[in-house]
C-alpha cells in the first residue's frame, strides 16, 4: 500500500536524518570498536552500544508515530474553522489575553525544546559516553539566550509554514528524547542492575539503593517525558490558537468540543507525569538540604512533604478525570475543578507554609525537634564518605625531644622528606630535561626497597616521567609529520632520593640523563650502592608512548623515524616496538581512522606502512574516562618501574607502568551532608594500571564491597579484576589517592563529632591550616611521609594531614592513612589533649620568621639578588613527642637552580638551621 504523500513527509526527514546521523557515527563505532578491542574489552562497547541504541530506537518507535498522529488530527480540526453555534467552547480569548497565551506557549514550547537538546548533546562527537549528574539540567536553569531565540525562531517560522515546522520540531524533540535516554544509560544501566547496600531509608524504608542509584534514573526519564510531552501539546495548542482568522483579528473563539477530545489525552499524560514527578518527593527531600540538616528535617516532613504528596494525588486525579467518560447530564469541568484547585494550592502553600513553620515552630526550639534529622546526618555523612572506619588514638607528646626519641624513631629520621616537588621539578627542568620538546610535568612521591634486607624500611624517592611536549617546538616545526610521526612519545624518567643531595646542594639522582648518558647509581651518603639501585629501578625499553600529560595522536611505527634520544650533537632515532593501538594496514582502516579524526592525510600520506598503528588517547586518564566513564579517576597518575613476569598482558621485558585510582560518588545518599562539588557519597574501589609503552589497562578492585561498584561490575564483568590478581610488585607501589584523602579530611573537620549538642553548636569544628610556602600563605596539603606511627614498631609509608581548630592555629590532630599493603587503607586519627596548646604549622611558620638569627640570614639572602623559598612544613611523632621539619631553598631571582641550603627544625621550643638534617637534630637534642 502507498501511503499519502502527507504520511510520507515525517517518514522522509525521520529516514534523512538517521542516514546523517549514521554518516556522522559510523567511522566512530568503527574506530571505538577496534579501540575497545585492544583491550579484550569490545564486550562493554557491545553492551553499551546495545543499550543506547535500544534506548533511542524504542523511543523513536513509540514517540514518533503517536506524537505526529496526534499533530495531524489538530491539523484536520484547525482547517475546519471555528466551533459551531451553541457549541461548549473553552478559553476564548482575546486581545492580552490572546497575546500572553501565544507569549506562554511558545516559552514553554522552547523550554522544553532547549532542555532536550542540551541533554541530548554530545551523542555524536562522544556516542559512547555518559551523562553526568553534574551536567543534568533543571528546567528553570537553562540559558535564557537560548530559550529566547528559539522562542523568536519559531514564532516567526510558524507564522509562514505552520505544519511542517511543528513536524520538524516534533521530530527533531523526539530525536533528542530519544538521544538523551541513550546518553543516559550510565543512569538507568545501574537502576536496572542495583545491588542492595543492606540499609533502608528512614523515611520510606527502602534499600538505600533505590535513593543512590535508581532515583537518578527516574527523575532523567520522567523529566525527558515532561519535556516531550510539553513540546507535543504545545504544538498541537498553537495550530488550535492559530486556527482561521485568529491572529488576523487577534480573536480567539475557543477550543472546540473536538479540539478537546484531541487535547485531553495529552494533557492527562502530562498530569500523569507531573504527578510522578511529585511523588519522588520522600527521595527527594532526603538529598535536600535545609539549615542544619543535609536532608529532610522537621518542617520538610511535616509540611513539605503532604503538600508534595497532596499535589501527586491532584494531579493523579486530574488525568484520570481528563479521560475516563463522564455520566450523562455530569460536566466534566465541575469534575475537575477541585483536582485543578488543590494542584494550584500546593505547590503556593509549600511556598509560604514550610519557610513559616521552620521560622515560627522550629528555629526557636531547633535543637529538640531537629535532634533525630541532625543523628541522621552525622551518621549518614560518616557512613558515606568511610569516616566510620577511622581509628582514634590520643596522644600527649612531651614539650622537648632527647636523643633517645631520635634512636627510638630512627626510621622515620632516615627518610624525612627534604626535597619538595616544585623545587625538584625545577631543577629537573634545567638539568635534566634535555631537549625543548621534553616536560617534567609532575613529580610523584613513592618508595622502593633498595636493601634485600627486611628490616631496613623503603627508601622514599621522587619519580618524575620525561614526557614529550610538541606544543614547546618552534612555529614553523609544528607540522602535522612532526607532531604525528616524529615526536611521539617520551623519554624516561629521574628517580631523586627525598633525603639526599648531590653537589652544590642539588638534588641527588639515583636514574638520571636517561637517552643521553643514561645511568642508575647508588648514593653514599645514604648507603646505597649502585647494585642496589639497578635492581631497584630497572629500565628496560623508557620510551613513554603514554603518560600523564595531553598528548596527541601518534602515528607508529612509520617510515618516518621517531626522535627517541639526543646522544651529543646527534640525535638517535628508533620506530615503535610495542603492541598498543589500532592497525592501519588497509585502506578501509585508514578510511575509517581519517573520517574519525577529520584527517585526510591519514589517506594521501606516503609514509605510512603496513604494520602502523594508531595510537589514541595517550594521555592516561582520558583513556580511562573513555573505558570507565561511570567511574572519576584521579587528575594525576604516578609512574613506576618495577620488575613483572609474564602473564595476563604484562610483559617481563616492560618495566614502566602508571598507577592511577578510580572512584564511585554519588549526589543522591540520603541525609548525607555533601561537600563543595555536591558530592554525597565517595569511594576509592578501583585501582588502575596502565602500561606506559603498550597502552594496555588493568582495573583491579581494592573495595569489593562498594555497592555502587558492585552494580557495575554486574553490568560489566569483562572490566573488573580482583586486587589479588594484580601483580605483587605493582601492588607495593599502591597509594593511597590523594583525592580520596583531601575529602574525607574536609569531611572529617566537622563530623568527627559525634554528639548532637556539640555538632549544633559548631564549638568543636576544626579546620585546616596554613603554612608559608615560598613567601606566601597556602593552606597545607597533604603530605607523604615514612614514619613510626604510636603504637608502631615498624615505620611505614603514610599519607598525613594536621588539623587546627577553626580560626585559630594551634594544633589539635593529625590523620594519617596508611599505604603498605599489609594495612593499606586505614586511617589512624591521632588527637591531643584539649587541656595542652601545641603549636600549629601556622605558628610554627611565625617563630622561624621571628627568630633573630634566621630572620637575618633571609633578609642577606634576600639582598644578593636570590629568593629564599620555604619549603613545605612537616609535622610528624618521633619517639615521645612531635618534630617539625622545614627545608630552606635558595634561587636566583632570574631564575636559577634553587638548592638546598638550610634545614630548620624544631621541637616547639627550640629552633635550629643548620645546612644538613643531621647537624641540625644534634643541636636541637644537645
Amino acid at each position: 500500500m502507498t501511503l499519502p504523500r502527507r504520511a510520507r513527509n515525517p517518514i522522509s526527514v525521520v529516514i534523512a536524518i538517521v542516514l546523517v546521523v549514521l554518516l556522522l557515527v559510523a567511522p566512530r563505532v568503527w574506530v571505538e570498536w577496534r579501540w575497545f578491542e585492544q583491550f579484550n574489552f569490545a564486550p562493554v562497547l557491545l553492551r553499551r552500544l546495545g543499550l543506547q541504541l535500544t534506548a533511542l530506537l524504542l523511543v523513536l518507535g513509540i514517540g514518533i508515530p503517536i506524537q505526529l498522529q496526534q499533530l495531524q488530527r489538530c491539523w484536520k480540526l484547525r482547517r475546519i474553522g471555528r466551533p459551531h453555534r451553541g457549541e461548549t467552547v473553552l478559553l476564548p480569548l482575546r486581545g492580552w489575553a490572546l497575546a500572553a497565551a501565544i507569549a506562554l506557549l511558545l516559552s514553554v514550547l522552547a523550554t522544553a525544546l532547549a532542555y532536550l537538546l542540551i541533554q541530548a548533546e554530545g551523542l555524536i562527537d562522544e556516542p559512547f559516553s555518559g551523562l553526568a549528574l553534574s551536567s543534568f539540567p533543571v528546567l528553570g536553569e537553562l540559558p535564557l539566550s537560548l530559550v529566547a531565540g528559539l522562542a523568536v525562531t519559531l514564532l516567526l517560522l510558524l507564522l509562514r509554514w505552520p505544519l511542517m515546522v511543528l513536524r520538524i520540531t516534533l521530530t527533531a524533540a523526539i530525536v533528542a528524547s530519544g538521544t538523551a535516554l541513550a546518553r543516559g544509560w550510565s543512569f538507568w544501566l545501574p537502576a536496572l542492575l542495583a545491588s542492595p547496600f543492606g540499609e533502608a531509608d528512614p523515611i520510606t524504608g527502602m534499600d538505600l539503593s533505590f535513593t543512590v542509584l535508581r532515583l537518578p534514573a527516574v527523575l532523567l526519564v520522567l523529566s525527558v517525558l515532561m519535556a516531550q510531552g510539553l513540546v507535543g501539546f504545545c504544538a498541537c495548542l498553537w495550530l488550535c490558537l492559530s486556527q482561521g482568522t485568529t491572529l488576523s483579528d487577534w480573536k480567539f473563539a475557543g477550543l472546540s468540543q473536538q479540539q478537546q477530545v484531541v487535547l485531553r489525552p495529552q494533557l492527562a499524560a502530562l498530569a500523569l507525569v507531573g504527578a510522578l514527578i511529585a511523588a519522588m518527593a520522600p527521595f527527594e527531600l532526603m538529598v535536600q538540604g535545609n539549615g542544619v540538616v543535609a536532608g529532610a528535617g522537621w518542617a520538610a516532613l511535616h509540611v513539605r512533604l503532604p503538600l508534595k504528596l497532596l499535589l501527586s494525588g491532584a494531579l493523579l486525579l486530574l488525568s484520570i478525570g481528563l479521560v475516563l467518560p463522564i455520566p450523562l447530564g455530569w460536566r466534566r469541568r465541575d469534575l475537575l475543578l477541585a483536582p485543578a484547585v488543590l494542584a494550584a494550592l500546593a505547590p503556593l502553600l509549600d511556598g509560604i507554609l514550610t519557610p513559616l513553620a521552620q521560622k515560627l515552630l522550629v528555629q526557636p526550639r531547633e535543637l529538640q525537634i531537629e535532634r533525630p534529622y541532625l543523628e541522621r546526618t552525622i551518621r549518614a555523612t560518616r557512613k558515606a564518605f568511610g569516616l566510620e572506619a577511622v581509628s582514634l588514638r590520643t596522644l600527649n607528646p612531651k614539650q622537648r625531644l632527647s636523643f633517645a626519641d631520635l634512636v627510638m624513631s630512627q626510621g622515620t629520621i632516615d627518610n624525612i622528606r627534604l626535597w619538595d616537588t616544585q623545587p625538584l621539578l625545577e631543577a629537573n627542568r634545567q638539568l635534566q630535561q634535555l631537549r625543548l620538546t621534553y616536560a617534567f610535568p609532575s613529580a610523584a612521591v613513592d618508595r622502593y626497597r633498595l636493601s634485600p634486607d627486611p628490616n631496613r624500611s623503603r627508601q622514599q624517592v621522587m619519580v618524575a616521567a620525561r614526557e614529550m611536549d610538541v606544543a614547546a617546538l618552534p612555529p614553523a616545526s609544528r607540522t602535522w609529520l612532526n607532531q604525528h610521526l616524529v615526536f611521539t612519545h617520551g623519554q624516561g624518567f629521574t628517580v631523586s632520593p627525598v633525603n639526599g643531595t648531590g653537589n652544590d646542594n642539588l638534588p641527588a639522582y639515583f636514574v638520571k640523563n636517561l637517552g643521553q648518558s643514561g645511568e642508575v647509581q647508588g648514593l653514599r651518603q645514604l648507603g646505597v650502592t649502585d647494585e642496589e639501585a639497578k635492581r631497584a629501578f630497572p629500565l628496560g625499553r623508557p620510551q613513554l608512548y603514554y603518560g600523564a600529560a595531553p598528548a596527541r595522536y601518534a602515528v607508529a611505527p612509520s617510515k618516518v623515524p621517531e626522535f627517541d634520544f639526543p646522544d651529543g650533537e646527534q640525535n638517535v632515532y628508533t620506530h615503535y616496538s610495542g603492541n598498543g593501538g589500532l592497525p592501519l594496514g588497509d585502506p578501509f582502516s585508514r578510511l575509517m581512522a581519517a573520517a574519525y579524526l577529520r584527517e585526510p592525510r591519514l589517506l594521501l600520506s606516503g609514509s605510512l606502512r603496513p604494520d602502523s598503528r594508531l595510537l589514541l588517547r595517550r594521555q592516561v586518564q582520558a583513556r580511562l574516562e573513555a573505558l570507565a566513564p561511570f567511574l572519576q579517576f584521579e587528575s594525576q597518575p604516578y609512574l613506576i618501574t618495577v620488575r613483572v613476569p609474564d602473564g595476563d598482558g604484562y610483559r617481563a621485558e616492560q618495566h614502566q607502568y602508571w598507577l592511577l585510582d578510580g572512584f564511585t560518588s554519588s549526589r543522591s545518599y540520603p541525609y548525607s551532608d555533601p561537600n563543595a562539588s555536591g558530592t554525597r557519597y565517595f569511594r576509592n574501589p578501583v585501582k588502575v594500571v596502565v602500561d606506559a609503552l603498550n597502552g594496555r589497562v588493568w582495573f583491579y578492585v581494592i573495595d569489593p564491597h562498594d555497592p555502587v561498584l558492585r552494580t557495575w561490575r554486574n553490568a560489566f564483568p569483562e572490566l573488573f579484576q580482583p586486587i589479588d590478581a594484580m601483580p605483587r610488585a605493582i601492588q607495593q607501589h599502591l597509594q593511597v589517592p590523594i583525592t580520596q584523602f583531601q575529602v574525607q579530611a574536609e569531611r572529617l573537620l566537622r563530623f568527627h563529632v559525634t554528639d548532637v549538642r556539640s555538632f549544633y553548636n559548631g564549638d568543636d569544628v576544626w579546620d585546616i591550616p596554613t603554612e608559608i610556602y615560598g613567601s606566601s600563605s597556602v593552606k597545607v596539603r597533604p603530605y607523604h611521609v615514612t614514619l613510626q606511627l604510636p603504637g608502631r614498631e615498624r615505620p611505614e609509608f603514610v599519607l598525613m594531614l594536621p588539623f587546627t581548630p577553626l580560626r585559630r592555629p594551634n594544633m589539635v590532630s593529625w590523620l594519617a592513612a596508611r599505604n603498605d599493603v599489609e594495612s593499606y587503607g586505614e586511617l589512624r586519627l591521632v588527637r591531643f589533649p584539649q587541656q595542652r596548646l601545641l603549636l600549629g604549622p601556622q605558628q610554627i611558620s611565625a617563630l622561624i620568621e621571628q627568630d633573630p638569627r634566621i630572620s637575618r640570614q633571609f633578609g642577606l639572602w634576600n639582598r644578593q639578588g636570590s629568593r629564599v623559598i620555604q619549603g613545605n612544613l612537616l609535622v610528624m611523632p618521633v619517639g615521645q613527642g612531635l618534630l617539625y621539619v622545614e627545608p630552606i631553598y635558595l634561587q636566583a631571582s632570574k631564575g636559577g637552580i634553587p638548592t638546598l641550603v638550610r634545614v630548620i627544625v624544631t621541637d616547639g621550643r627550640r629552633i635550629v638551621m643548620e645546612k644538613d638534617l643531621t647537624s641540625a637534630l644534634k643541636n636541637l637534642v644537645q
